[in-house]
């Protein structure tokens, strides 16, 4: 099981209530789709013990953050990855632009079906769609600020199947 969270925007609180769920729930590892923003945000994701990726948004402290997550063995990419999420192909990123043409771009790599999972965050907005064999996940935002709705998900890779849940 996969733990996703995106766009905390430095909110710790629904920072830790995320990792208690995914601690909760037994995920297997934790995937933040960027916007972090500052690296003592991470503190609760590296004290959650789970291995983790961080990807950079386009509002994150890049450089400290990333020097933080390497320095605790998590891995930071700075765009788009191409991954394996228990041995589905998962094309992993932030988002870019107007939250049209993020949603637009993660609908056009599911259509590519070259992907079991498409992540992405940027938008704020929980997006869980199925196109063919591929399944796009945004978790929404764990901030709330945009929405008022403060969420993360949980990926069963095996059943491809989806929770998102309120922090």
């Amino acid at each position: 099981m996969v733990g996703i969270i995106s766009d905390s925007h430095d909110d710790l609180e629904s920072i830790e209530r995320a990792m208690e769920i995914f601690q909760r729930m037994g995920v297997d590892e934790i995937i933040h789709l960027g916007d972090l923003i500052s690296p003592f945000s991470l503190r609760p994701i590296i004290n959650s013990g789970i291995p983790f990726r961080l990807l950079r948004g386009n509002n994150d402290a890049e450089t400290l953050t990333a020097l933080t997550t390497v320095e605790n063995e998590g891995a930071y990419y700075s765009g788009p990855v191409e991954t394996l999420l228990a041995e589905r192909k998962a094309l992993l990123f932030h988002g870019f632009g107007s939250k049209e043409l993020t949603r637009l771009t993660a609908v056009q790599l599911a259509r590519s079906e070259r992907f079991d999972f498409v992540l992405y965050g940027h938008t704020h907005e929980i997006h869980v769609e199925e196109i063919g064999e591929t399944m796009i996940i945004n978790p929404g935002e764990s901030c709330g600020k945009l929405t008022g709705r403060k969420t993360a998900a949980i990926l069963e890779t095996g059943e491809k199947s989806v929770e998102v849940v309120e922090l």
